[in-house]
C-alpha cells in the first residue's frame, strides 16, 4: 500500500501532478470533495480537491489496509499528503440493478440487508444508503467492486454537516 520510497515518492506524484494540470488524463468524474482522472494504465487517481477530498482519501485508504472482504476496490497508492489516491480502475456501472443481479436480489432494500455489505458498512462506518447508488460501484473482472467508499460518517458529520430546514447560511 503506502510505499514510502522518498524522493521516488514525491516525483511520482509531482508528475501525476503536474500531468493533471497539463490535461494529460482524461477525466471520469467528481465529487464535492475530489475529481477522478484516468491515469492510462488500469488506475485512476482521486485527486482531492479540498479538506473534504482529503479526508475521504485518508479514509479509502484506511479502509483498504484493514479490509479483507473483497469488496472494495483496491487503493494501490497514496501521496504523504493524502492528496492524491491511486486505485484500481473500474469499468462504470450504469443501472444499479446489475449489483442487485450479483446479491440476487430485487431492491435496494433487499441490498441493504446483504450480511457482507451490513458487516462492512457498520465495521467502516460507511452509510448503508450510499451502496443503493450506482455512482459508488464499478465492475472490474465481472463482478461489482464499491469504488466511492470513502464518505463515511465521521466525513459527513465533520464536512458535511445537515443544516436544519429553513435555515440557509447567506
Amino acid at each position: 500500500m503506502k510505499q514510502n520510497y522518498g524522493d521516488f515518492q514525491d516525483a511520482y506524484f509531482r508528475q501525476i501532478s503536474r500531468n493533471i494540470s497539463n490535461g494529460y488524463y482524461r477525466y471520469i468524474g467528481k465529487g464535492s470533495g475530489r475529481i477522478v482522472y484516468d491515469l492510462g494504465n488500469g488506475q485512476v487517481v482521486k485527486f482531492a480537491k479540498n479538506i473534504k477530498g482529503v479526508a475521504q482519501n485518508i479514509e479509502e485508504y484506511s479502509i483498504a489496509l484493514l479490509d479483507d472482504s473483497g469488496l472494495f476496490a483496491k487503493v494501490l497508492n497514496v501521496s504523504d499528503d493524502y492528496r492524491y489516491l491511486i486505485m484500481d480502475k473500474a469499468d462504470r456501472i450504469k443501472d444499479i440493478s446489475f449489483v442487485w443481479k450479483y446479491f440476487h436480489v430485487r431492491c435496494n432494500k433487499e441490498l441493504y440487508e446483504v450480511g457482507k455489505l451490513r458487516e462492512v458498512t457498520e465495521k467502516y462506518n460507511l452509510l448503508i444508503s450510499d451502496l443503493g447508488r450506482a455512482v459508488n460501484w464499478g465492475q472490474i473482472n465481472g463482478r461489482p467492486m464499491i469504488i466511492d467508499y470513502g464518505f463515511t460518517r465521521q466525513v459527513r458529520s465533520r464536512y458535511y454537516r445537515m443544516e436544519p430546514m429553513g435555515k440557509r447560511r447567506k
